[in-house]
């Protein structure tokens, strides 16, 4: 149990240092109620393991732009934000649909709702969606085709953007590595920006799935201006300016509502 509480101060430090780039262990000690010596403990150890840099009275971060971190580690970051994310979205499909569905940890928990859809279409460039979704005799599924980026299973290249250019789908839902009110949308990798770019140039409407760690970050590869995307959903835990700055661009914002996990479970049971 002790384990599992100084890994979510850690995990909250790193997720501090990517949206804000440095923070103090005194307004950290003071957030979370625990000592400055805690503090300074978990920072030394994220300053061993090379994820922050130490400075005097904090820490900085030293991690770059082009910096994707492991799919498989984001999958088990703020899954409940994610999970009420997916469900906003699912809301926002009816019958008959074409989709597109974009590679992502947060799509992933939007493609768990569509397992149980009906009478949809959906085109990925995700392998692991792909995979979720194969079993639904329900829905017709299509899949881009590429070259896989091992790691992240997308499928990227010439041919899965050629695919994509064949199709005009409803409505496309969009991972990202970060949103911001200048720079736009942004990816950590060049291929896949590129792909995010004809998906949304082949959509009638383009929803943006983003957990607010993702609110004023910017990452490597520019994908598109703000003001060209429909919608973007987020959590609860978004900042009102920064909700306001992309409402001002014409951007409609959908906060989605996030369960307590035992109220989810009696739902769920």
């Amino acid at each position: 149990m002790k384990q599992m509480l100084a890994n979510n101060r850690k995990r909250l430090i790193l997720e501090t240092l990517k949206k804000k780039g440095g923070i103090k262990i005194t307004e950290l000690a003071e957030k979370l109620n625990k000592s400055r010596m805690t503090i300074t403990r978990d920072m030394d150890e994220l300053a061993n393991n090379g994820l922050l840099l130490r400075v005097h009275g904090g820490a900085v971060s030293n991690i770059s732009r082009s910096y994707e971190p492991p799919y498989f580690s984001r999958k088990g970051l703020r899954n409940e934000a994610k999970q009420a994310i997916a469900s906003a979205a699912n809301d926002l499909i009816t019958e008959g649909n074409t989709l597109i569905l974009d590679v992502g940890s947060t799509t992933r928990e939007l493609a768990h709702h569509l397992k149980s859809r009906k009478n949809l279409t959906v085109i990925t460039p995700s392998l692991e969606h792909a995979m979720d979704l194969a079993g639904n005799s329900a829905m017709k599924l299509i899949v881009t085709g590429g070259i896989v980026r091992l790691g992240e299973m997308s499928l990227v290249g010439p041919i899965s953007e050629n695919s994509l250019k064949e199709f005009n789908v409803d409505k496309a839902f969009i991972g990202a590595g970060g949103v911001d009110l200048k720079a736009g949308l942004t990816e950590y990798n060049m291929e896949d920006a590129q792909v995010k770019k004809y998906i949304i140039e082949n959509t009638r409407q383009s929803i943006v799935l983003a957990d607010s760690t993702k609110l004023g970050n910017v990452t490597l590869s520019n994908v598109i201006p703000m003001e060209k995307i429909d919608i973007l959903i987020t959590d609860s835990e978004a900042e009102p300016v920064f909700i306001e700055g992309l409402e001002e661009m014409g951007v409609q914002v959908i906060i989605a509502k996030q369960f307590k996990k035992e109220v989810r479970e009696n739902l769920e049971g």
